[in-house]
């Protein structure tokens, strides 16, 4: 049982994004429906005097729609990507002509977030400098610790590795590193006893 007040430190914890006004230059990475929601907010608060750069996973054709209105709003012309792939790429290029003072803004699901701020990371972007807001569906990723594998768009407390083929339990305990939560194999201790699947991350 845990005890009152018990939290998990590892889990991230998701605000809503606003513009940092000190920044010498934003860079706004969106994904999904949701992220462009999350976008429209954003330029709804202002159009900001800095130089703006503006990266959009536009994954279903809900998603377009928001492109026009933001870039009609704020005079910000959107690199549309059609795929994680074409977004990494696109950001790379960008990430080699940022400079001092570049403030990051990235909002989706988590299947977006966490591969985003790894790849900022990897260029030394300091986390404290990486705002996020989660939208969307609350689907985990999921690192199985067995095979080192991850598992995307997870919705169950129980999983079943891609991979290996185990039944994973879904732990609150998060890892920057791997951008993901942490799945155990549930019957280790007691083979063949799989529990119900729940379904707890809609």
């Amino acid at each position: 049982m845990m005890e009152k007040g018990y939290s998990i430190t590892t889990k991230p914890i998701y605000g809503t994004l606003v513009w940092q006004k000190k920044a010498t230059h934003h860079v706004v990475i969106v994904g999904g429906e949701g992220g462009g929601k999350a976008l429209l907010k954003l330029f709804q608060q202002m159009v900001p005097k800095q130089p703006v750069s503006v990266f959009y996973l536009a994954d279903d054709a809900a998603s377009n729609k928001y492109v026009s209105i933001v870039e009609e709003m704020s005079g910000e012309s959107i690199t549309v990507c059609d795929s994680q792939e074409a977004l990494t790429a696109a950001m790379k290029t960008e990430l080699d002509n940022c400079y001092m003072g570049t403030q990051f803004y990235v909002a989706g699901e988590e299947k977006l977030i966490w591969p985003v701020a790894k790849l900022l990371t990897e260029y030394g972007v300091d986390d404290r400098n990486i705002f996020k807001e989660q939208t969307g569906s609350l689907a985990r990723r999921v690192f199985c610790v067995h095979c080192e594998t991850i598992n995307e768009d997870v919705h169950h407390n129980i999983h079943q590795c891609v991979n290996c083929g185990l039944n994973l339990f879904v732990r609150d305990h998060f890892s920057r590193h791997w951008g993901a939560y942490m799945g155990f194999m549930v019957d280790g201790e007691t083979p063949g006893e799989i529990p119900p699947a729940q379904e707890v991350y809609p």
